[in-house]
């Protein structure tokens, strides 16, 4: 979901964009003598001052040209005048009759520009002169919002002495109070709110809610010996999933967005509420964190942010009149239902190494066992809740608590920090996948696949070593057969692996594919259509004492997976079915 009101910008800086791209210069003189084409009016006047030939236009002017003739996009020279911040020219051009107001195609007015640049001196000529404080461009944004943007307190608080409407939104619902607070401009903020900016009740336009239901899950089905399947067919938490909300947002939450600790004080002290959320449920406190705003989520929790946020509760209770059975997530909820993140600030925590926000939710009250019960996507490639994770296994990690988030994220001090505040080691996702199968990179995703983020194993061994120190089942698998050492597979992890056999983990344990470890090593699918070989981990396998008989051969061509007759357990060439 977007937020940013960065795409404004665009619109707004560069309003006078057809014009500024005009031919190479001209000499003065000549530009002063030459006649008016007789095509059309004469837009020599907004020709030189765009161009700053300022004597040139001087000299027009004492010829009497017409002031308010514009150019192709509508600019004019006024317009040019305040956008080059030139005071004197401009009160020569008002003196001679120019529009104060007159805005181009796209509905900028030369006080927009004045205020865009904050030059309080300009804005007082331009609203002298009867420009309207109030004129607005199609989208509605106002000379107030580009003074907001920029960060000038004093052109703000001309404008609305001159009648400027502080609360005006545009077609989105953006205030001049939310550019102020998403630019960090704490002292614009606080002189928006002094002249009765909303705070509370100001929010940006949020697309209808469409729920996103909770799918049936389709079991785990093994194959027959030369049966084939697609990879990209197996199910997901989140298959089928709706977009979720869009907009919704508060000043609060733009600042929080932006990142800035001042501006977010300033906006708590007047009255926000630190437990605002946009619709889909993510709380400011969530916001700050996925941003890696730290500072910012520990001010909020500071100030009152509840740890444990989630709205369920409120969401569910717009479901009351049904029936004993029927499961709310999977019917239309009324239209002002709401969603809520279904999972907590502490599992963001966990999830992106932010270790004191993490004891600060602890020390707040937050649940160190809260599960998670909605898909979600984190930062670093962290995929949560899909069955199928390209190049690394087949889990859900739905019912994921945030001790089960640190160790997927290979965290070896969060995980300590849950710990210490009581979190449950022993949980396991709804498919059985246990903290220390998450640790070893089970659902991470292969490094041949996303090579941006690239797995370290050493951290892995970090986190499992912990986890076995906690009394973790180095054997145990989740519903799909997966184990510790079939992670650690996936990512040919060398280190790891020796470190799990060390420990005693089952060389040739099978999955639900009856895959042994050194049958993944030999080769596995990433993504859809990408065949991997691990050749040195299949010798370390053996090295180890793997038995090769052990599993089920299973190649994978075109056609999808297929049995291997081969003695040597490499995959068979495939035919092209072209």
């Amino acid at each position: 979901m977007t937020k940013s009101l960065s795409g404004i910008r665009i619109a707004a800086v560069a309003a006078l964009a057809g014009a500024l791209s005009v031919a190479a210069p001209w000499t003065p003189s000549a530009t002063a003598q030459s006649a008016p084409s007789p095509a059309g009016p004469d837009g020599r006047l907004a020709d030189a001052v765009q161009e700053r030939d300022f004597q040139t236009a001087r000299e027009l002017l004492a010829g009497g040209i017409d002031v308010n003739v514009p150019q192709g996009d509508g600019a004019t020279a006024i317009a040019w005048a305040a956008h080059w911040d030139e005071h004197d020219l401009a009160a020569a051009l008002l003196a001679a009759g120019a529009d104060a107001g007159a805005p181009n195609d796209l509905g900028v007015t030369p006080l927009m520009l004045a205020a865009d640049n904050g030059n309080l001196p300009m804005v007082e000529l331009l609203l002298d002169a009867g420009a309207d404080p109030n004129a607005a461009r199609p989208s509605g944004d106002t000379a107030l919002m580009f003074a907001a943007r920029a960060g000038s307190a004093g052109v703000v608080e001309r404008l609305t002495a001159a009648g400027g409407r502080v609360n005006a939104a545009t077609a989105s619902g953006h205030t001049a109070l939310m550019w102020a607070a998403s630019e960090a401009h704490a002292g614009v903020v606080q002189a928006l709110i002094d002249e009765g900016a909303a705070l509370l009740d100001a929010r940006t336009v949020s697309t209808p809610y469409v729920p996103r239901r909770r799918r049936p899950r389709r079991g785990v089905v093994l194959l027959r010996e030369g049966e084939a399947a697609n990879p990209a067919e197996f199910p997901r938490d989140n298959e089928g999933d709706p977009p979720r909300t869009s907009g919704g947002f508060t000043p609060l939450l733009y600042a929080v967005l932006a990142g800035d600790t001042t501006t977010v004080r300033v906006l708590l002290d007047n009255g926000a509420d630190p437990n605002d959320a946009s619709p889909d449920g993510v709380s400011a406190v969530m916001l700050a964190l996925n941003k890696r705003h730290e500072d910012v989520a520990l001010l909020l929790i500071d100030r009152g942010a509840d740890p444990n946020y989630d709205r369920r509760d409120e969401v569910l209770d717009s479901f009351a009149h049904l029936a004993d059975g029927q499961d709310p997530l999977a019917i239309e909820p009324p239209d002002d239902a709401g969603d809520f993140a279904g999972y907590t600030a502490l599992h963001l925590a966990a999830a992106t190494r932010q270790h004191r926000a993490l004891r600060a939710l602890l020390a707040a009250g937050a649940d160190p066992d809260a599960r998670m019960d909605r898909p979600k996507r984190f930062t670093d490639a962290f995929e949560v809740g899909v069955f199928t994770a390209p190049g690394a296994g087949r889990l859900t990690q739905i019912g994921s608590t945030p001790f089960m988030v640190a160790a997927k994220t290979a965290d070896a001090e969060a995980m300590r920090i849950l710990a210490a505040a009581g979190a449950n080691p022993f949980a396991t996702t709804d498919d059985g996948t246990t903290a220390l199968i998450l640790a070893a990179g089970l659902g991470k995703r292969a490094a041949q696949d996303i090579t941006y983020y690239q797995w370290d194993q050493h951290k892995a061994i970090a986190a499992a070593r912990y986890a076995l120190e906690l009394g973790l089942d180095i054997n145990a698998a989740n519903e799909w057969g997966a184990t510790a050492l079939h992670a650690a597979a996936y990512h040919a992890a060398d280190d790891l692996i020796r470190f799990l056999v060390e420990n005693g983990a089952d060389l040739n344990a099978t999955d639900w594919e009856e895959q042994t470890p050194l049958r993944l090593a030999r080769g596995h699918m990433i993504c859809c259509t990408t065949y991997v070989e691990h050749p040195h981990i299949a010798d370390l396998f053996l090295e180890l004492g793997a038995d090769p008989n052990a599993g089920k051969r299973v190649t994978f061509g075109l056609l999808g997976y297929h049995a291997d007759e081969r003695e040597d357990g490499q995959p068979a060439a495939q035919e092209d079915p072209r």
